[in-house]
């Protein structure tokens, strides 16, 4: 028995796995929008502060959505400027 998830975006259901589906997405097409909507809701970039050094970086919301973010990824992105 699979379990059918509903899009957040267009309210569809699919089966996780099938071709182009997300965690929370049905399609690419989808998947885009919502990200398109987080990005126009919280910024293009967010400020995200190691708690080990203090200093803090420059990460484009796309990719904590996307791949989600470690601790060692954060000196890949440009410090953040005030």
């Amino acid at each position: 028995m699979s379990v059918m998830n509903q899009c957040f975006v267009c309210g569809t259901y699919y089966k996780m796995g099938e071709k182009g589906s997300r965690l929370v997405t049905c399609s690419d097409t989808c998947h885009e929008k919502f990200v398109e909507r987080l990005i126009q809701e919280f910024g293009e970039f967010k400020k995200v502060c190691s708690l080990v050094t203090g200093k803090c970086y420059r990460v484009p919301t796309r990719v904590i959505i996307e791949r989600g973010l470690t601790h060692e990824e954060l000196v890949k992105f440009p410090e953040w400027k005030d």
